[in-house]
């Protein structure tokens, strides 16, 4: 659902019914904005920030509530607004991952932000990824595009950091190995939770692009050389639809799906979830734009034929 007056370009609001009381009447939402100061502003990948801003009160926010933000035009002063969504938050701080649109109206002022600069927030929308989780789902699995990593990624933090809690496997789709952002929060996580954590990129840039356009960058790619690969990601050739599916191993009714990012793949991954007959509350998510996209019924039907088998095995 969108949010008339915090709407961009690049994003859109979750659609999850908890959104409808967010409306007053049909307007905007209401938002107590308040102030906050840049604490860092450093760049993840080609093209993607994650930005650190400290409250000037206690906030509790977290991975995937969906906050206002504000930043003031550098020459004219205009309020330039839009919602983005929370990836990890401590009492007074939170973290946003971000696209930088070049020819944006918001986002390449947003990358120039630098530490102690003031800006403006405020509202706490959506719901949370844990709390769409039951609490007997004993594997998350987190399907994103693009900077949709980052609640997931925030998500994946705390709830390993549960000894009792779920295992978690995050599946992201780029369009180049140079665009694979928080790389090192999730490796930081391989390590400290080899047995509760999987991590996979998918790349959808054409496997011979893909190696002749990395510089000092590697993959795990048979025809690339030794050198490389002693430095590579590991990586799968794809788009997220086709990709992931085959990659599940058995599916079980305990298994609940949260998907982030591009409308398109959101609604062709849902439908073939449900479709295979995973249950509709063990499938959450969050649309970050093309949030009209219409499902693709060869995409959704490929979907559901891969599934359905995973959960077949499991059930045997």
């Amino acid at each position: 659902m969108l949010l008339p007056g915090l709407m961009l370009q690049s994003r859109c609001w979750i659609q999850r019914a908890p959104t409808l009381s967010m409306m007053a009447e049909g307007g905007p939402p209401q938002i107590d904005w308040q102030d906050g100061l840049i604490v860092s502003n450093d760049v993840l990948a080609r093209g993607t920030n994650q930005m650190r801003i400290k409250a000037s009160s206690a906030v509790d926010y977290k991975p995937g509530h969906i906050l206002g933000f504000e930043l003031a035009h550098p020459e004219t002063g205009e309020g330039l607004k839009g919602p983005y969504t929370v990836t990890r938050s401590s009492s007074d701080e939170f973290d946003v991952i971000y696209r930088v649109i070049p020819d944006g109206r918001k986002t390449p002022f947003m990358e120039k932000l630098a530490e102690g600069d003031a800006v403006r927030f405020g509202g706490r929308f959506g719901t949370p990824v844990a709390d769409g989780i039951a609490s007997e789902c004993d594997r998350v699995i987190g399907v994103a595009t693009g900077a949709g990593l980052g609640p997931l990624v925030g998500y994946a933090e705390s709830a390993l950091s549960d000894a009792d809690g779920p295992s978690v496997e995050l599946y992201c789709g780029f369009r180049d190995l140079q665009d694979v952002c928080s790389g090192a929060a999730v490796e930081a996580l391989q390590q400290q939770y080899p047995d509760r954590f999987k991590w996979t990129p998918i790349i959808s840039k054409p496997m011979a692009c893909t190696a002749v356009g990395l510089a000092g960058m590697a993959t795990d790619v048979s025809s690339a050389s030794a050198d490389l690969q002693e430095v590579a990601p590991s990586f799968a050739q794809g788009r997220v639809s086709s990709a992931v599916p085959g990659m599940l191993g058995e599916v079980s009714g305990t298994t609940h799906f949260h998907l982030v990012g591009n409308g398109q793949f959101i609604v062709d991954f849902q439908a073939g979830l449900l479709a295979a007959g995973v249950s509709e509350e063990r499938v959450t998510t969050e649309k970050y734009f093309n949030g009209k996209a219409e499902a693709d019924e060869a995409v959704v039907n490929f979907i559901a034929e891969a599934i359905g088998k995973r959960m077949a095995q499991a059930a045997s």
